[in-house]
């Protein structure tokens, strides 16, 4: 007989090797998950201060990132012309795991001429790593260090 195809035997044993090799690759997916969450919260914050930046120059109203380190969370708001910051949008809340630190008072403020709070913030994971985003408060650029 030369008929061609697996045999269910052949199919078991090679679905055995995929399901071994899976369970040996675990591991390392749970070490390399909060690097990839610190990261991403990273690009994520600066972003949203970018976002800031853009709208405060582009609407000529000053806009800030407030942020909030009990519950490792922060918003975007803007001032209205009787001078109250209003939230636009919701909060937006870290990964798990992930913390930040400010050395400018939890504040980064906008301002329409392009300039910002000068300061960075500093982010950090479970396994020690830490992440910076640096904003120079006189040309308003956002760094990631």
């Amino acid at each position: 007989m030369n008929q061609k195809g697996l045999t269910l035997l052949e199919l078991i044993i090679v679905m055995i090797i995929i399901a071994i090799g899976a369970v040996l690759t675990t591991p390392n997916i749970s070490g390399w998950l909060p690097n990839y969450r610190l990261r991403s919260a990273t690009r994520d914050v600066a972003s949203i201060m970018r976002l800031a930046q853009l709208k405060a120059i582009s609407s000529n109203t000053p806009y800030r990132v407030s942020f909030n380190v009990l519950n490792d969370s922060y918003v975007l708001e803007y001032q209205t012309t009787g001078g109250a910051w209003v939230a636009e949008g919701g909060n937006q809340t870290l990964p798990k795991g992930v913390k930040f630190n400010t050395d400018f008072g939890n504040i980064a403020t906008f301002s329409p001429n392009s300039t910002s709070t000068d300061g960075s913030i500093t982010l950090n994971n479970t396994k020690g790593s830490a992440k910076r985003v640096r904003l120079l408060g006189l040309t308003g650029r956002i760094k990631i260090e």
